[in-house]
This record gives structure tokens, sequence and C-alpha cells, in this order.
């Protein structure tokens, strides 16, 4: 499979004959989100697109989107992407949101049935997207949800979306997946972590042996504590280099 990463977590992924864009973020450097904030006020990425947005949605076949939330799907994506094309989510309160943005193909991603895009299967698992009391956690926070590509004859990919370690990673990495897109930074607040860090991306490396771990959702808010250079550091001190990929805003890669 190609994949060409944008940014955070952002990208297109060629899987079975069909290009998926992944958590669409478009806007520019410094530009401060549109949706009300939720731990903190962001003030938008620290880095711009490394390309015109334009060229991001050309070729495209489907959307997916983790959650809702103004660092993974903005305005400025939804100016560009084709209202027609299927638009997944996680649940009825995302596709209502993202309909207002007139994408008129949103459907919700089924937790126990394959949702299918012709002969792809797609399915969601459950997301923690805060390590506090889980009330607190969805108060402040949208919750987050994994997804599953499975295709016969394809390898299995497995995006985390923004959690920190749950039962649904469980769910995840129990479909032996063979790439997982690991959703990291250590991101905090609110005296939570929302996001993983390197002993979540540890237990992944553990559970998934034979995975390729490409990790994503760093260098891009400035509440991140987990950088790519801190990553790279750790993944030579643990002698696990080769199993990840840790790829720079713009880079193209084979799997």
């Amino acid at each position: 499979m190609n994949i060409h990463f944008y940014r955070n977590c952002t990208m297109k992924i060629a899987y079975g004959g069909k290009t998926f864009l992944v958590d669409p973020m478009f806007r520019p450097a410094g530009k401060t989100h549109e949706l009300a904030p939720t731990l903190y006020p962001e003030k938008g990425p620290l880095a711009d697109l490394p390309c015109a947005p334009e060229e991001i949605v050309e070729g495209i076949d489907a959307v997916l989107l983790t959650h809702m939330h103004p660092g993974h799907f903005d305005q400025e994506a939804a100016d560009l992407i084709p209202k027609d094309l299927p638009f997944y989510v996680q649940n009825l309160n995302d596709k209502d949101l993202v309909r207002k943005y007139g994408m008129k193909k949103t459907q919700t991603i089924d937790m126990t049935l394959w949702t299918h895009f012709d002969d792809i299967r797609i399915i969601r698992v459950t997301g923690r997207h805060g390590d506090g009391p889980i009330q607190h956690v969805l108060n402040t926070m949208q919750n987050s949800s994994g997804i599953l590509l499975e295709k016969d004859g394809e390898k299995t990919v497995f995006f985390t979306g923004d959690t920190v370690w749950c039962s649904g990673m469980l769910d995840g990495l129990g479909a032996n997946p063979d790439v997982i897109i690991a959703y990291l930074g250590y991101a905090h607040g609110e005296g939570m972590h929302i996001t993983m860090g390197t002993d979540d991306l540890q237990k992944i490396l553990d559970k998934c042996p034979k995975a390729k771990v490409v990790c994503v959702h760093m260098d891009t808010f400035e509440n991140q504590e987990l950088t790519r250079d801190k990553l790279r550091n750790w993944a030579s001190l643990n002698g696990v280099t080769d199993r990840l990929i840790i790829p720079e805003n713009g880079e193209r890669f084979e799997i």
C-alpha cells in the first residue's frame, strides 16, 4: 500500500484499489479553528501543509474521519472535498456535524458488522480520549474511535485514532493488523493524558510483533509532549527503529 502523509494525522492511503483521505485538516499554520475549543484554546497548526490543499483531494474516493475535532477536520477541508464522496464517521453526532459542512454521503461505521465500501471492509473500535474519569473525558473532549480496513488479499490496517490504552485498542490489535497507524503525541490537559505516548507504543509493539507501525499525530499542536525527534531517540534506545515509520510532513512511503 502507498501512504502520503501530510501533517498531524492527515494522510492519503491507497488501499485495495481505492484512495482514502484520512482526518483532513487543511487550514494554514497559526489560523485558529472555527470550532469551540475542548480542553484548551488551540492556536492552530504549528506548520503549514507541505503542498497546496487542492493537491491532497485529487484522486480520492472516500474520507475516513476518526472523530470530529479541529485537528482532524475543518472548514478549509470541507470547502475542497467533493460533497458527494462517501464520508465515513464514528457516530450519529459526527454524522450530523459533518452534514452541516455540506457532505451528502456521510455514513457511520458499525462496531459489530463490517461496513462495506465496494469489497473493502471497514469496522470501528472504541477509543478513550483521555485517562481521567470517563464522564469527565466525554464532557471535555469528544470521544474518538479507531478504524480497521480489511480486504481479501490485502494487509489489514488499523488506525488507532486519538486514544489512550483501552479495551478498544485491544479489539483493534486483536484483528492482527499488518499495519498500525498509531496516533501519538502524549498530549495532556486538565490533569490527564489524552493521546498515547511511548509506554502505549511499546504495548502495541508487544501485542503485534510482526506489524509495521506508522507513528503520526506529532509536532502540530503546542500541547503535545512527544515529538518525532524524541520518538526516534526512544526507538533507537529500545532497538525498535526498524519496526517504526516516523514520517515527516509531506513524506510518501510504501508498505
